[in-house]
């Protein structure tokens, strides 16, 4: 086809291309878009009891899962892959047999190349993985191996900054090296701890490295929320580097030079995949110098001679912090605590389960001496608390004395500090189930004053400003403005409202609706929520279905915490409802206080195998028996206050999250030991007010009334314990 342009045309055409180039800069380089994936593999762990073949079998059947993941990452046209720290799954068993690993682990390690790599090399894509590995020096590194697109090992690199504990068995690497390919710039590793230090990336960086692929079980802060998420965005813009998180279980993610979250992981085994230039996304500057890509600048503007005391090995603050534990006896007693520590601790659970409070005061108190410093000492520290309360009481008054009501103390009665910094002085333990269950503590014997955030703010008056609250609402806009949606019926009243002028009204009629409800989002949310709400219940008033609710759904997907009924929980959402339960009608209305509770090792309903939620209830037995005069049961046609927490538990394997409730700021029932999420970054986000019943599968329906109203007022969401208000 032949073209003819008038050279009218065409010099225009080139003025215009000159000044396109010269608005680029002279540091225009060309586009290279690449596609790459972190994985969110699910918690993948080989037995630490089982024998050396045992173990390599366990390994094995590890890796076939694995490699399905790189087949789906192969089918998605990833170009790279990087996979979570302890690929293989033999953190715990190396740690528990430190002597046979020595054989064992290149073994697994060598298995664990030869598979994987030969999975990426017939999808032809770079491959991220990670093990403790022993090197020809004869000593154990936790490595990560880069496998290049023939599936063959192109770098390694070992972990410069291994926890205190880690470093007790494992070297610490040297050298932070990074790997130059055609396609995907320039490579930097890291591993899970070694982004808690800000050096490791900056070193990286300095280096050359364009992308970091990060292994880990963690993220890169210690502290609470989603600082550790915030910190991983911070290390990827103050050192404009493309940052590749694998984590296992949650939090896998891609994050741009510019700190931006550009993919992140859906659910376990779920893939993290984004089309990224390594060399672009790196614009930045002021208004009197702009550049294309930042490092031009940062990285001249720095002053390495003012910062020679980041090199010195023994800097003046640590004179200050004197730690107790040499790195080999923290390498020792959290190799046991992985392994062995946590069994011992379920069997001194046992001995309380048993009633042998003497046996189990000894088994805690030995423990707290072999595993200082660790979950172990601090669990079996509150475990002590509990139990020597209740030995002295039961030296005091007998034994098989009656839990003491809420209410004034008989004297003579002996108490312990509750478990919850909020909750002043309770009653001994009530029960304490065996075997990792859930932990229920007892109530109150005065309410919370000193820490509650309502008295802060009497009347509540400026409450919602506090920087603790994520969300208030005490109805004086006469609307429903501030939810983020209401369904059903949601009626503003003026009459007789806990404070102010008006308050919400929701009420349940039969054949006409299924009451009201209304929502309220506060994403990403936090890892611990309070949430404090007045409620009014008519004066017939029977039972309902389901009533308030906070819950933890995906980042992604903000329902994926509705409308689970009767599903195990998959780690994508975990929930508890404050409810009154009616015992099949042997409470009196509305029923008694409970918390409803949807978590990851919640067991099925055995007659119908369904994972209907788990009632948590205050001292004695569950669902189906009348409250015993411990229980609270609601007053009809009266405001109350009522509040209730989700702490999550801290790391995918610890079942070290809880829940407690309380009604007009007497702790009704705490509960720890709970595993709520496999997934760091799955936080408490939304709180349901629900006031829900007349369904097809409501229990109560042969106590249904043509009608029946809950009243809602003065509800405030936190961080922290809120308490009632100050009048």
């Amino acid at each position: 086809m032949n073209i003819k342009m008038p050279l009218g045309w065409l010099l225009p055409l080139l003025l215009m291309f000159h000044v396109l180039v010269s608005v680029a800069g002279p540091g225009l380089t060309p586009t290279n878009t690449v596609r790459v994936a972190a994985a969110q593999a699910a918690r993948r762990v080989v037995d630490f009891r089982l024998k050396p073949a045992e173990a390599l079998a366990g390994v094995e059947k590890n890796l076939a899962e694995l490699e399905r993941i790189v087949e789906r990452a192969g089918q998605a046209k990833c170009d790279a892959l990087v996979l979570p720290e302890d690929t293989p799954g033999m953190l715990n068993w190396v740690g528990a047999n430190e002597t046979l690993a020595k054989d064992v682990l290149p073994q697994a390690v060598k298995r664990m190349l030869e598979c994987l790599g030969a999975a990426a090399a017939r999808h032809k894509l770079y491959l991220v993985v990670c093990s403790d590995f022993t090197e020809a020096d004869g000593l154990t590194y936790n490595t990560a191996f880069l496998l290049g697109r023939a599936g063959r090992e192109i770098g390694r690199y070992h972990k410069v900054c291994p926890t205190w504990s880690e470093a007790g068995l494992r070297q610490r690497g040297s050298s932070f090296p990074v790997f130059p390919t055609p396609d995907l710039g320039t490579i930097g590793m890291l591993i899970c701890y070694d982004l808690v230090v800000p050096e490791t990336a900056r070193c990286l960086a300095l280096a050359g490295a364009d992308i970091i692929f990060f292994p880990t079980m963690g993220g890169a802060a210690i502290g609470d929320d989603d600082l550790g998420v915030q910190a991983l965005r911070v290390r990827a813009a103050e050192n404009f580097i493309w940052l590749v998180v694998a984590q296992r279980g949650g939090g896998a993610m891609i994050i741009s030079p510019q700190g931006r979250i550009v993919a992140q992981a859906d659910g376990p085994d779920g893939l993290a995949i984004a089309d990224i230039d390594p060399r672009g996304q790196r614009e930045g500057g002021d208004a009197l110098n702009w550049q294309r890509d930042m490092r031009a600048r940062l990285f001249r503007e720095r002053n390495p001679q003012a910062f020679r005391i980041l090199t010195d090995t023994n800097p003046p603050v640590l004179a200050k912090v004197p730690i107790d534990l040499t790195r080999q006896e923290s390498g020792r007693i959290m190799a046991r605590a992985l392994t062995v520590g946590e069994e011992e601790f379920k069997l001194a659970n046992d001995l309380i389960g048993g009633g042998k409070t003497n046996e189990a005061i000894s088994a805690f108190e030995r423990l707290r001496q072999e595993y200082p410093a660790t979950w172990i000492d601090r669990q079996s520290q509150e475990r002590l608390a509990q139990l020597q309360g209740v030995s002295k009481k039961s030296i005091a008054g007998g034994t098989g004395d009656p839990p003491v009501p809420s209410g004034d103390s008989p004297d003579g009665t002996v108490t312990v500090s509750s478990t919850n910094p909020h909750a002043g002085p309770v009653a001994a333990a009530h029960a304490i189930p065996a075997g990792g269950s859930p932990t229920v503590t007892g109530r109150p014997l005065v309410p919370p004053i000193s820490s509650d955030l309502a008295a802060k703010y009497p009347g509540d008056a400026g409450i919602a400003n506090d920087p603790d609250v994520l969300f208030a609402d005490n109805f004086e806009s006469g609307d429903m403005g501030k939810w983020d949606q209401q369904r059903g019926r949601v009626v503003m009243t003026e009459d007789k409202p806990n404070s102010g002028r008006w308050c919400a009204q929701m009420p349940m009629e039969r054949g006409q609706n299924h009451g009201g409800d209304a929502i309220k989002w506060f994403m990403p949310g936090a890892d611990a929520v309070y949430a404090r709400f007045y409620a009014k219940f008519s004066p017939d008033y029977q039972y309902n279905h389901h009533f308030v609710w906070l819950g933890a759904n995906q980042r992604t997907n903000k329902w994926s915490a509705f409308g689970k009924a009767g599903l195990k929980p998959d780690g994508t959402y975990y929930s508890t409802g404050m409810e009154p339960w009616f015992a099949w009608g042997r409470n009196p209305p509305p029923g008694e206080v409970n918390l409803y509770a949807y978590y990851l090792d919640m067991e099925p309903e055995r007659k119908m195998d369904k994972y209907w939620g788990d009632g948590f209830f205050p001292p004695g037995p569950g669902q189906g028996t009348a409250a015993g005069a411990a229980r609270v049961i609601p007053a009809l046609n009266r405001w109350q206050c009522w509040e209730f927490m989700i702490q999550a538990n801290t790391a995918p394997d610890k079942a070290d999250g809880k829940q407690a409730m309380w009604v007009e700021g007497k702790l009704v029932g705490e509960f720890t030991g709970i595993r709520w999420r496999n997934d760091m970054d799955l936080k408490v986000n939304c709180f349901w007010l629900q006031h829900y019943g007349y369904d097809e599968g409501d229990p109560t329906k042969q106590y249904w009334k043509d009608s029946q109203s809950v009243w809602f007022d003065d509800v405030v969401v936190a961080r922290r314990y809120i308490g009632p208000m100050k009048r």
